[in-house]
């Protein structure tokens, strides 16, 4: 069984799998020379599969995640999937629309959908459409040495509407189940637009600097225990568990801007605030103290969300994935032997996650069909994979 994973969002990537194990893994911005680029290419796959020693016939099964994602504010796509020739169709040759797409990322209990035709210029193979958070705990899951556990992705957002998720999976049967998957739980969209309110926009690209600023600062800042989850969502808090309003009066930062976030998400393609700061070569320490506020309550708001699912089941594995695995502070307490988190991987692991989750639950039989695998998972890194 060959699988290969494809991420069209931001850090685009491609992932090939054959018997369960990873063969290959390109990232399409170390082949453009374009920091965090969107998007697979043709050459991109192409180089993919000859690592993988193996041609696009060869492929059982794709994995696509963030096909109409990565959407401008007018609803045009940040990568042109026609110019390198990419579509989607059913077997009546119906284009895939976004549509069908949306509908598919607001049913909360498909993880895939498929399987389609994924035309590649004149070639093409069958694909399933992978849900972006989902492939985020598929990738902790079955990268983690554990039988019986839940996956837990804290993110921005999927590209539609959710941004955390936790998935139980179980070897025994080739189990997955949806425990949770909304958008309650705002700790990194609140990062991110901290991030770029004090000029470090876009977020995505600076993904560690209110962490680095957060260093500076050495007075106490427990009085924002309240601002913090689960307390900031809990009845009768004053803003109804806005974070953000809450860390700018906390700053005195009263003039609220209206934009939030730097979007589209990559340098040179969104819009400034009039109200956001000016980054200055050496921050000022208003900037240190309010990077420093973002900072705690994302970390402790991270902490209290894993120890909230680790105490309460405390016979619970649990892996963590998603943008989360990026902010170090916050990880430092994702620790313990039934706790495990992904490497820093961020959103070029979900080319890995659709490949394993796929490969892990469909094989062929000797008659050359594609069946479900009952076979144990195997277990894989991308860590080894950029050291060949």
């Amino acid at each position: 069984m060959n699988v290969m994973g494809l991420n069209f969002g931001y850090h685009g990537s491609v992932t090939v799998v054959s018997k369960g194990v990873i063969l290959s893994h390109v990232v399409t911005e170390d082949e453009v020379d374009k920091k965090l680029a969107r998007g697979v290419t043709k050459a991109t796959i192409k180089k993919a599969l000859e690592t993988a020693d193996l041609r696009l016939k060869d492929i059982d099964v794709t994995g696509v995640v963030n096909w109409y994602a990565d959407r401008d504010t007018d609803g045009s796509e940040m990568f042109d999937k026609a110019e390198e020739g990419f579509s989607i169709t059913n077997d009546q040759g119906i284009e895939f629309s976004v549509e069908d797409y949306i509908k598919f990322y607001n049913n909360n209990s498909m993880v895939a959908q498929g399987t389609f035709d994924l035309n590649i210029g004149d070639q093409k193979t069958k694909c399933m459409i992978v849900d972006h958070l989902f492939a985020h705990c598929a990738y902790a899951y079955m990268t983690s040495t554990f039988e019986n556990a839940v996956g837990v992705c804290i993110d921005t957002n999927d590209g539609v509407a959710h941004n955390n998720a936790i998935y139980h999976f179980n070897d025994d049967g080739k189990q997955f189940r949806l425990w949770r998957r909304d958008n309650q739980f705002q700790v990194l969209n609140i990062y991110n637009a901290f991030t770029d309110l004090l000029g470090y926009y876009p977020a995505v690209e600076n993904l560690d600097i209110l962490q680095n600023l957060a260093k500076e600062y050495k007075e106490e800042l427990k009085v924002l225990d309240r601002v913090c989850w689960p307390q900031v969502i809990q009845m009768g808090d004053i803003f109804h568990g806005d974070m953000w309003t809450h860390l700018s009066l906390y700053n005195d930062n009263f003039e609220i801007p209206e934009k939030r976030e730097y979007f589209p998400l990559l340098k040179g393609e969104g819009d400034v605030d009039d109200s956001w700061w000016k980054k200055s070569e050496k921050p000022e320490p208003e900037t240190i103290k309010f990077a420093a506020s973002v900072q705690y309550v994302t970390e402790n708001s991270v902490k209290n969300y894993i120890e909230k699912i680790v105490k309460t089941y405390p016979k619970l594995n649990v892996c963590v994935g998603g943008k989360v695995t990026m902010n170090e502070g916050a990880m430092k307490y994702v620790k313990g032997e039934n706790v495990f988190s992904t490497p820093s991987h961020n959103d070029e692991e979900l080319s890995a996650g659709a490949a394993l989750f796929i490969a892990d639950q469909l094989t062929k039989n000797k008659k050359k069909e594609i069946v479900t695998n009952e076979k144990r998972k195997v277990n894989n890194s991308l860590s080894h994979i950029k050291e060949l």
